[in-house]
C-alpha cells in the first residue's frame, strides 16, 4: 500500500487544521480529504519515496557543502574516510533537528559562530579516526552525536570571556574551566548515557592526569573521550583564535606527538597515518 505525507499544513474552508505538514496520510484519509473540493491534494501530498529522495538531496547538499569547506579550512585532501565521516555527520544533523536536544547545538551557532564550526569540525576529526578503528555505524553515531555536544557547556560561560583578545584571569581561566560540567548539567534532563555525557565531561583531561575537571589519568578517561581530546586540541592548533595564529595539520599533530605524556599516542599516530593516506 502507497504511503503519503503532507507536504504543508491542509485546512478546511473553515481555516480548520485537517492535516499537519510532514504528516503520514492513510488511502483511508485521502478519500476523506476528497471530500473538500476546495483542497487541490496533488499539490499538497507526495508519495513517500518522493519526500526520501528529497530529503536525500538535501541531505547531499549538506554533506557536500560540510566536506568541502572541512577540507578548506585545513588544507587537507579529500579521503574515503572524510567523506564517510561528513556522510555520517549529515546524517546526524538531518535526523537529529526535531530531537529536544539539538536545541543546544543549534544554540552555538546562535551565541558565538566558530563554537559551532569547532563543534563540527571535532566530530568530523573524530569520526574519521573511528572510522579506521573500525567502530560500528551506532558506535560512530553515538561519537558523532558525543562530539557535537562536547562543549555546550560554553553557551553558559559569558561571551566577554570567550571573545577576549586580552589573557585571561586567573578567575576567567577557572571559569571557563567549569564549561565541561556545565555541560553535564545542562543535558541531565535528557537522561543521555555515559557514552554521550564521558565526552562532554572528560574531553579536557589528560593521560598524565594534568587535565579537568576531574584530574583522569590514562584508562580512567573513556575511549571516545580519548578521541575527542584529540580532535579537539588539533582544531584549535589549526583554527585562527585570539594569539594563535592557525597552523597547519601536520604542525598540529608535531605538538600532540611532543607532549607525548597527556595524550593518546595511539590516537595522533592514527591521525598521522590517516592524513597521509
Amino acid at each position: 500500500m502507497a504511503e503519503y505525507y503532507a507536504t504543508d499544513d491542509i485546512y478546511s474552508e473553515d481555516g480548520i487544521l485537517l492535516v499537519s505538514k510532514g504528516k503520514k496520510i492513510t488511502n483511508k484519509a485521502i478519500q476523506k480529504l476528497q471530500r473538500y473540493e476546495n483542497l487541490q491534494l496533488k499539490d499538497l501530498i507526495v508519495p513517500a519515496n518522493n519526500r526520501l529522495n528529497k530529503q536525500s538531496k538535501r541531505l547531499s547538499k549538506y554533506t557536500d557543502h560540510t566536506i568541502e569547506s572541512f577540507e578548506t579550512r585545513k588544507n587537507i585532501r579529500p579521503s574515503y574516510n572524510l567523506e564517510r565521516a561528513s556522510e555520517i555527520l549529515g546524517s546526524i544533523i538531518f535526523e537529529s533537528k526535531t530531537k529536544p536536544w539539538w536545541i543546544y547545538v543549534n544554540s552555538l551557532g546562535n551565541y558565538l559562530d566558530r563554537l559551532y564550526t569547532h563543534s563540527i569540525d571535532v566530530a568530523i576529526i573524530s569520526l574519521i579516526m573511528a572510522i579506521e578503528l573500525g567502530y560500528s555505524s551506532k558506535e560512530l553515531w553515538n561519537l558523532g552525536i558525543g562530539a557535537l555536544l562536547h562543549d555546550v557547556g560554553k553557551l553558559l560561560i559569558p561571551k566577554t570571556i570567550l571573545e577576549k583578545d586580552e589573557p585571561l584571569t586567573d578567575i576567567e581561566q577557572a571559569f571557563i574551566k567549569q564549561h565541561c560540567e556545565l555541560g553535564v548539567s545542562s543535558l541531565a534532563s535528557f537522561e543521555f548515557s555515559e557514552q554521550y555525557t564521558d565526552i562532554v565531561l572528560q574531553h579536557h583531561e589528560r593521560i598524565d592526569g594534568s587535565g579537568f575537571p576531574n584530574g583522569l589519568k590514562g584508562d580512567e578517561i573513556s575511549q571516545n573521550a580519548k578521541i575527542v581530546i584529540v580532535a579537539d586540541v588539533v582544531d584549535l592548533i589549526t583554527t585562527y583564535r585570539a594569539h594563535n595564529k592557525p597552523k597547519n595539520m601536520n604542525t598540529a599533530i608535531r605538538k600532540l606527538k611532543i607532549a607525548t605524556d597527556k595524550y593518546p599516542q595511539d590516537l595522533v599516530d592514527l591521525l598521522e597515518k590517516i592524513l597521509e593516506q
